[in-house]
C-alpha cells in the first residue's frame, strides 16, 4: 500500500527517543561544557541536513510510486562531481554539455515524430542508446585532441539522432491517441539543439567567462546546474527504466541496484578513481573569526563564534539549506495544487487519472524532484567533504536508514530520522570514537525496528 504523510499522531517511541537524546546531550554539557555541546549539535545538524536531502527524495519517491531507488546515492555523487567540475574545471563540463543537450533534444522530440515500425523494437532502442553514449565519449575525446568544429557538431547531431531512436523504444499506452504537435511543443527540442550549437561555437569564451566570475557566483551556478542535471537524470531514469517496471517491484530493485554500479563506473571512467577537494566560495573562506552574523556578512569569515567556540560558517550554510528545503517541500505538498495531486495520487492513482490528470507525468516530476534534491545535496557537500566515488554509496545507506527509522513514506519521520542519525554520528565521533560512530546508524535502526517495525512515525500495514 502506498502512502505519503505530512501530518502524524504523537508517537511515544519518537518522544522517548527525543528525550533520550536530550538526556545524552545534557550529560555531555555537564561533563564537557556547553561549547563542546554546541559543536556536537551543530556538527550533527550539518550531517543531518545532508542526510535529509538524500532521504527526502527517497521518501517522496517511495511514498508516491512504491519505488525503492538504490541509485539515489549515485545521483548525489554525480551532483557533487558536476558542481566541482563547474566550479573548478568549467571547460571540461562545457565540452560534454552540447552532447548531453543534443541527446535530450532527441529524447524529447521522439514522441512527436512518426518513425518506421522496425525502429520501435526495444532491441534497436537499446543499441541506439549505447551508440549515443559512444558518440558522446568519442566526440569529447576528439575535441580534446584538437578535432575540427565540424566533426564535433556532427557528434552533437548524431547524439541527438541516436537519442531519438532510443526514445522511440519506450513503451506507449495502447489507447493513447496521437495528436499533432503544436509549435510550442517543438520549441523545447529546438531550443536545446540551438543551445548545444551555441555552447559548441562559443565554448572557449564561455569557459573564460565562467572562470572569470567571482567564486560566489560560480558556486551559485554550480548549485543551479548540478541540481538541474540531477533532475534531468532522474526524469530520464524514470521514463526509460522505471516506468516499464511498475508492475515488477523486484525487477525495480535489481535494476536500480545495477544502475548504481553502472553510474559509479561511469564517474570513474570520466573523472578517474581519485577524489578531489573543492574550495569553499569566497563568502565562507576568509581567514578570520566572526563574532556575529553581521560580522560574517561583512568580512566573509570562515569561522564564527558559537558560545565560545569557533564553528565553520559553511557548515551553518548547509544547515540553513537543509531547513529551507524541508520547509519548502512541506509547503508544496500541503498547500499547492501539485501537492494535492501528489497526495491524491498516493491514495488512488486511477481516480486521479480518470479526472484527466496525467499521473505518469506526475510520477516523472516527483522522481525528477527527488533526484534534484539528492544532486543539490551533493553540490553543497562537495566543499565540506570533498568529491570521491564512494560518497554515493555512503549517503545512499544513510538516507535509506533515515527513511526506515522515521517510517517509510512519512515525510516528518524522514526529517526526524535524519536528525537522529546526524546527532548520533556527531556524538559518536566526539565521545565514543570513529568506529562506533560509523556503526551507530545500523545499531539505531536495529533497535528501533525491534521496538517499532513501522518506524518512529510510520503507519502499520
Amino acid at each position: 500500500m502506498k502512502y505519503l504523510t505530512l501530518r502524524t499522531r504523537v508517537s511515544w517511541g519518537a518522544v522517548a527517543l527525543v528525550l533520550l537524546m536530550i538526556a545524552v546531550l545534557a550529560v555531555i554539557a555537564q561533563t564537557r561544557g556547553v561549547p563542546t555541546l554546541t559543536n556536537i549539535v551543530l556538527s550533527g545538524l550539518t550531517l543531518a541536513a545532508l542526510y535529509f536531502l538524500v532521504a527526502s527524495g527517497l521518501s517522496l519517491i517511495f511514498g508516491l510510486m512504491d519505488v525503492l531507488n538504490f541509485a539515489h546515492g549515485s545521483i548525489f555523487m554525480i551532483g557533487a562531481y558536476i558542481g566541482y567540475t563547474l566550479f573548478d574545471r568549467s571547460g571540461v563540463l562545457l565540452t560534454g554539455l552540447p552532447l548531453l543537450l543534443g541527446l535530450l533534444a532527441g529524447l524529447f522530440v521522439a514522441p512527436l515524430v512518426k518513425i518506421p515500425g522496425f525502429l520501435k523494437k526495444r532491441g534497436i532502442a537499446v543499441v541506439s542508446l549505447v551508440l549515443a553514449v559512444v558518440v558522446a565519449l568519442l566526440s569529447v575525446r576528439e575535441w580534446e585532441s584538437g578535432a575540427s568544429l565540424a566533426r564535433l557538431l556532427g557528434g552533437v547531431l548524431s547524439g541527438a539522432f541516436f537519442g531519438l531512436s532510443a526514445a522511440v523504444g519506450g513503451e506507449r499506452p495502447r489507447n493513447q491517441v496521437s495528436r499533432p504537435a503544436s509549435a510550442g511543443v517543438w520549441a523545447g527540442p529546438l531550443i536545446l539543439l540551438g543551445l548545444a550549437l551555441f555552447i559548441t561555437w562559443q565554448q572557449a569564451p564561455l569557459s573564460q567567462a565562467i572562470i572569470g566570475l567571482d567564486s560566489n557566483w560560480r558556486f551559485a551556478l554550480a548549485l543551479v546546474i548540478g541540481t538541474l542535471s540531477g533532475g534531468l537524470l532522474g526524469a530520464l531514469i524514470e521514463w526509460s527504466l522505471i516506468r516499464p517496471l511498475y508492475a515488477r517491484p523486484i525487477f525495480q530493485v535489481l535494476m536500480t541496484l545495477g544502475l548504481a554500479f553502472v553510474l559509479n563506473e561511469v564517474v570513474r571512467a570520466l573523472w578517474g578513481p581519485a577524489g578531489f577537494s573543492m574550495a569553499r566560495p569566497e563568502l565562507f573562506d576568509q581567514n578570520c573569526r566572526a563574532a556575529t552574523l553581521l560580522d560574517w556578512a561583512v568580512n566573509h569569515c570562515s569561522r564564527i563564534d558559537m558560545l565560545g567556540r569557533p564553528f565553520p560558517t559553511y557548515r551553518l550554510f548547509i544547515i540553513v539549506v537543509g531547513l529551507a528545503i524541508a520547509l519548502i517541500v512541506a509547503l508544496v505538498l500541503q498547500r499547492s495544487r501539485l501537492g494535492m495531486i501528489i497526495r491524491a495520487g498516493v491514495q488512488d492513482a486511477e481516480m486521479v487519472q480518470a479526472l484527466g490528470i496525467n499521473v505518469r507525468q506526475v510520477f516523472t516530476l516527483v522522481f525528477a524532484a527527488g533526484a534534484a534534491l539528492a544532486a543539490l545535496g551533493g553540490v553543497i557537500a562537495a566543499p565540506f567533504l570533498g568529491v570521491y566515488t564512494d560518497m554515493g554509496l555512503e549517503f545512499q545507506l544513510q538516507g535509506f536508514i533515515a527513511v526506515v527509522i522515521g517510517g517509510m513514506g512519512s515525510y516528518p519521520g524522514t526529517a526526524l530520522g535524519a536528525v537522529v542519525l546526524g546527532l548520533a554520528r556527531a556524538i559518536g565521533d566526539n565521545v565514543a570514537g570513529a568506529t562506533i560512530a560509523r556503526a551507530s546508524a545500523v545499531l539505531i535502526m536495529t533497535l528501533i525496528l525491534l521496538v517499532k517495525p513501522s518506524g518512529l512515525l510510520g503507519k502499520k500495514e
